[in-house]
C-alpha cells in the first residue's frame, strides 16, 4: 500500500437564499480577539499561496502526497510512498515503475524517482513534463528547521484516502511540539494519504514532509526539511540509501546506552541509570535531560530509537544534557547492543507497560493537554469571550443524567436541532441548559440524510444561535463549545461544503459474515435499514430485489444498484422460517476506510468515532478531535457566528459539520413538516 502513512509502533503496537436566520439578541456580539484575527489572515493567505504546489503522488499501486517545492518540477515526499522495493521485493525490471502526479486541477503529470534517504523517511521526485499553464510549475518555498521553533503556529496539508477532485486538499493546522534534527511533531493531524505531503509555517514554508503516526492525536511525525536541505545534490543525484525505521529499536534500555527515560511534552529526561552501562560510566544521573546527540536534537522516542541505531558498538559519542537548568556534555561511549541491563522485569515488558498507560490517557476524552498544543488553557482563553457570549447557543442532552450529545438552539422559543443518531433510543430525553434548566424535549421530525432532529422544549427566552450568512471559507478560525458554552477546542475549516460520495450509494447497514444459505447478519448497524425494519443478527439474508445472494460481495453489488432512500424487497431466513420484507435504503453513512481500528472496531462502535459518519448530501470538513458524545452543538467562527452544526467525527481527525444553509433548510422543512401533523389527541386518564 504505497504511500501510506505507517503505523508507528514504539514499545506496543500503535496505530498507525432566502431563509429566516435566527439572530441572537441585541448586544451579543463579541469582538474577535486581534490575535486571532492576524492568525486567521495570515493563515488564509498562506493557504492560497501554496495550495496549487500541494499534489498527489501515485505509482499505480498505492497513493499518496507531496509538495512541488521548484519551478522546474522537484517534488518532495516520504520515501515510503515510493518505496516500491518493499512493495515488490526487488528493483522492478527495467527500472522504476513510473509515478504520476496530479496537480488540485486533476491534471496529471509523469514523473520519475529520483533519490532517497530511507533513514529519514526523505524523497525527491522530478516531473518529466512541462507545466501546460505557463513557465513554471506552482511551487512552494523550502523553510528550514535550524529556524523552526516549538510552540510556533503551523499547518498542513496532503490528501487523505487520495487525491479527489470533489474535495479540496483537507487544511490542518496546530502547533510545533518538538524539533528533531531529522524530525518533527506537530499536533496536526495527518491521515492514511497525507504521507509525503507538506507541513507549512504560517509563511507558508515547507517545514517538514509528512511521514508516521501514532494512535495519539498530537503524535504526527514530519521529516525535518534540512533532511533534504542537508542531502540535495545526493537526492537530485538519485543516492538512494538507508532504512526505515518505524519501532523503537529499544537501544536507549540495553547495554549499548543504559538509561530509562521519562516522556513528557517530548522531553526526555533520565529516571534511571542501569549500573555497569555507558550511561553509569559517562556521568549520566538521573533528573538529566536528554537534549542531543552528537549535537543532534531529539524530537521524540522514534526519533532517539532511529539516531541511536545509525551509531556502532563502541562508539564514543557526546552526549548533550540539560542538568538543573544548565547545559553539559558527556563523552559516552556506546555497548553492546544485544547486551541486556539487570532490573526486575525486562525493559521492553515495562516500557510496552508505560506507553499503554499514557496511550489510554491520551485516548480519554479528558486528556491532559500538553504545554505546546493548540489547545492551551491560554490559547482557549482568546475564544473566552467569544464563548461566553454565545453560551447559551448551546444545550446538553442527556438522558437518566448520561450526556447524549450537545443541540444548538434555533429560537427564542425551545425549537433545538442535534444529531438524530445519538438520542435514538433514549427514554426520556432532557434538554438542559447552559445556565442549569432542565426540559423534557419532544421530537418534532428527523431528517434521515443530513441526520437531525427537531426538539421542542417548553422554554421562553432563549438565546437563538446566529448563523454565518456567507458560505465558510477555507482557512477560516473556529471552536466548539462544550456542554456549558465554553470553548473546548480550535479548529479551522479543513474542506469547504461540499457534497460527500458515500451521499449517493445506497446502503443496508449491516456487517455480514458468509452463510452456506446466503449472507449472514453478524452485526445490525443502528440507523441503518436493516435495523428500523426488524432486521437482527444471525438472520441470513437469501435475495435482494428478486436477485439471489450467495456471498458477502455479491450482496455489496446488488446494493450498488440501488440508489439512497430506493425501496427494495430482501428475503431472508431467520431460523427454520423464510420471510420477505420491503424496505427503504438508507445512505452510506459508516465510514469506509478509518485510519485505526478503534475507529470501526465492532465493540468499540459510537465510542470514539460516530456511527453515523458519513453520507451527508452537504457537510465541511473540520480538524476537531471531537468525541460522539459533543457532536451536534453549533461551531462558532471568531465573531460567534455559527458556520454549521457539528455532526459527527469520522476519523483520527475528519469531523463533519453541517453547513449553515442546510442547517437552515432543514430547520424551515422540519418545522412545516411538524405543522401540517395533527395534533395527538387528548387522553382519558379515567379509562
Amino acid at each position: 500500500m504505497s504511500g501510506f502513512l505507517y503505523h508507528v509502533r514504539i514499545a506496543v503496537c500503535m496505530l498507525l437564499a432566502g431563509l429566516t436566520i435566527p439572530v441572537a439578541s441585541a448586544g451579543l456580539a463579541a469582538d474577535a480577539p486581534e490575535a486571532l484575527k492576524e492568525r486567521q489572515t495570515q493563515l488564509m493567505k498562506a493557504v492560497e499561496k501554496v495550495r496549487g504546489a500541494v499534489v498527489g503522488v501515485s505509482d499505480g499501486m498505492g497513493f499518496g502526497s507531496g509538495v512541488v517545492v521548484t519551478g522546474d518540477g522537484i517534488v518532495l515526499t516520504a520515501s515510503h510512498v515510493v518505496d516500491q522495493q518493499r512493495r515488490f521485493g526487488s528493483r522492478r525490471r527495467g527500472g522504476d515503475r513510473p509515478i504520476t502526479i496530479t496537480f488540485p486541477d486533476g491534471s496529471e503529470y509523469r514523473a520519475s524517482l529520483l533519490g532517497k534517504n530511507a533513514d529519514a523517511d526523505a524523497a525527491v521526485i522530478r516531473i518529466t513534463e512541462p507545466w501546460r499553464n505557463g513557465p513554471e510549475f506552482p511551487h512552494a518555498e523550502m523553510g528550514k528547521t535550524s529556524e523552526t521553533k516549538v510552540g510556533q503556529w503551523c499547518f498542513a496539508m496532503g490528501h487523505p484516502g487520495g487525491y479527489r477532485q470533489e474535495r479540496q486538499a483537507p487544511l490542518r493546522y496546530g502547533r510545533v511540539l518538538s524539533v528533531g534534527s531529522r524530525t518533527v511533531v506537530s499536533d496536526c493531524a495527518i491521515l492514511l494519504g497525507d504521507s509525503g505531503g507538506p507541513l507549512f509555517d504560517m509563511e507558508g514554508r515547507v517545514i517538514g514532509i509528512h511521514s508516521m503516526i501514532t494512535s495519539l492525536i498530537i503524535e504526527n511525525r514530519h521529516v525535518a526539511i534540512d533532511c533534504y536541505h542537508n542531502d540535495w545534490d545526493r537526492l537530485i543525484a538519485g543516492d538512494r540509501w538507508g532504512r526505515l525505521r518505524a519501532n523503537d529499536s529499544d537501544l536507549i534500555e540495553s547495554g549499548f546506552f543504559g538509561v530509562h527515560l521519562k516522556w513528557r511534552d517530548f522531553i526526555p529526561e533520565v529516571d534511571k541509570v542501569f549500573p555497569g552501562t555507558p550511561a553509569e560510566k559517562a556521568g549520566i544521573q538521573v533528573g538529566d535531560v536528554l537534549m542531543k546527540i552528537q549535537g543532534m536534537p531529539i524530537a521524540d522516542r522514534l526519533d532517539l530509537g532511529t539516531t541511536l541505531d545509525l551509531l556502532e558498538e563502541d562508539q564514543t559519542v557526546q552526549v548533550t544534557l540539560r542538568r538543573k537548568d544548565a547545559e553539559t556534555i558527556v563523552d559516552l561511549t556506546t555497548g553492546d547492543d544485544a547486551s541486556d541491563v539487570e532490573e526486575e522485569a525486562p525493559a521492553e515488558e515495562k516500557a510496552d507497560q508505560e506507553r499503554e498507560r499514557e496511550i489510554m490517557e491520551q485516548l480519554s476524552e479528558n486528556r491532559r493537554i500538553g504545554k505546546f498544543e493548540k489547545r492551551t488553557e491560554e490559547e482557549m482563553n482568546l475564544y473566552g469571550p467569544i464563548a461566553e457570549t454565545h453560551r447559551n447557543d448551546v444545550v446538553a442532552i442527556r438522558d437518566g443524567g448520561l450526556l447524549l450529545c450537545l443541540g444548538t438552539v434555533m429560537s427564542a422559543d425551545g425549537y433545538v436541532l442535534t444529531k438524530a443518531s445519538e438520542i435514538e433510543g433514549a427514554i426520556d430525553p432532557e434538554v438542559i441548559l447552559p445556565k442549569g434548566g432542565r426540559f423534557k424535549a419532544k421530537e418534532l421530525g428527523r431528517d434521515v440524510a443530513f441526520d437531525l432532529v427537531l426538539l421542542k422544549i417548553e422554554a421562553t427566552n432563549l438565546q437563538a444561535t446566529q448563523f454565518q450568512k456567507n458560505p465558510a471559507q477555507l482557512g477560516q478560525l473556529a471552536f466548539l463549545q462544550d456542554a456549558r458554552g465554553r470553548a473546548s477546542i480550535p479548529t479551522v475549516v479543513s474542506v469547504e461544503a461540499h457534497a460527500m460520495e458515500s451521499s449517493k450509494k445506497a446502503f443496508l447497514g449491516i456487517v455480514q459474515d458468509r452463510d452456506a444459505n446466503g449472507v449472514r447478519i453478524k452485526k445490525v448497524i443502528p440507523g441503518g435499514a436493516a435495523e428500523r425494519n426488524g432486521l437482527k443478527e444471525d438472520d441470513v439474508v437469501l435475495s435482494i430485489g428478486g436477485n439471489d445472494v450467495h456471498d458477502p460481495a455479491q450482496l455489496v453489488e446488488r446494493i450498488q444498484q440501488y440508489r439512497p432512500f430506493d425501496k427494495v424487497a430482501v428475503r431472508y431466513m431467520r431460523g427454520d422460517q423464510i420471510r420477505t420484507i420491503e424496505l427503504v435504503l438508507t445512505p452510506k453513512f459508516t465510514n469506509e476506510n478509518p485510519l485505526l481500528p478503534l475507529y470501526n472496531d465492532l465493540e468499540l462502535m459510537g465510542q470514539f468515532a460516530s456511527v453515523h459518519s458519513a453520507g451527508f448530501p452537504r457537510a465541511m470538513q473540520i480538524d476537531a478531535d471531537v468525541y460522539p458524545t459533543k457532536v451536534g452543538g453549533p461551531l462558532l467562527n471568531i465573531d460567534g457566528e455559527a458556520l454549521g452544526i457539528v455532526i459527527a467525527r469520522a476519523d483520527r481527525y475528519p469531523t463533519f459539520v453541517i453547513p449553515a444553509d442546510s442547517v437552515l433548510t432543514v430547520y424551515e422543512q422540519l418545522k412545516a413538516d411538524a405543522a401540517k401533523k395533527p395534533a395527538a389527541p387528548a387522553t382519558d386518564e379515567k379509562k
